[in-house]
């Protein structure tokens, strides 16, 4: 797998608490391709709290590790992406926030591409692959059971801007994780193409599972949290 610790990220004075860490396998049809694994910390610098998430997924032959540093709206402040198909490196991004905009510069197969987008108030990275990013989705959502939110969304590997749609479906649903019975809340989310993604999640933002029904994805967690 990709170093999670190969990512550049600029070294500040911080103190950091865990949150929640982790692994899921990720299934197809019923069939499983992959697993990520992740981690989500508190992170307290000078220059406040933010929340950061780090993951390492392995897809087929595919591998990516992403690192994603946002504030308590789950806004982005940095972020961080590289995949592989093999040995090849087929994705080298990074990104973080400057007055108001957020950009990137991107390496990849076809070459290097740099971009600027306008970061509007509660902006959330959804990107069309990858699990733990909806911890930061769904953590603190003030959500009536039924009732939902309408965000603005980045997809930086896809150079895209759209909304994203949170629902809160139900506050008590059920999710089976290494034999136990987990009570969580479940979230409908659609993307800015309009795919559904089911999430279930627990506390404060702790994910037990996501499903994307049109791709026939499941992903559940493999131990319950700690």
């Amino acid at each position: 797998m990709v170093a999670l610790g190969a990512l550049p990220f600029p070294v500040v004075t911080a103190q950091s608490a865990r949150l929640d860490v982790g692994s899921f396998t990720i299934s197809v049809n019923g069939q499983r391709v992959g697993r990520e694994q992740f981690s989500m910390q508190q992170v307290l610098t000078n220059d406040g709290a933010t929340v950061e998430v780090r993951s390492e997924s392995a897809v087929g032959d595919t591998r990516t590790a992403l690192r994603l540093e946002a504030d308590s709206a789950g806004t982005p402040v940095r972020y961080s992406i590289e995949s592989r198909r093999g040995a090849e490196l087929t994705l080298r991004l990074g990104g973080q926030r400057v007055r108001g905009r957020f950009a990137t510069l991107a390496r990849s197969v076809t070459g290097e591409a740099a971009r600027e987008y306008l970061l509007r108030p509660g902006a959330v990275v959804v990107e069309d692959d990858g699990i733990v990013q909806y911890a930061l989705i769904v953590r603190r959502r003030a959500l009536a059971e039924g009732t939902g939110v309408t965000l603005p969304s980045l997809t930086p590997v896809a150079n895209a801007q759209g909304v994203v749609r949170v629902v809160l479906e139900a506050t008590s649903d059920t999710v089976v994780i290494a034999g136990a019975r987990r009570v969580a809340q479940r979230y409908r989310v659609v993307t800015a193409s309009g795919e559904v993604r089911l999430v279930w999640a627990e506390g404060d933002g702790q994910l037990l599972r996501l499903s994307i029904p049109a791709r026939g994805l499941d992903a559940v967690r493999d131990d319950v949290p700690r």
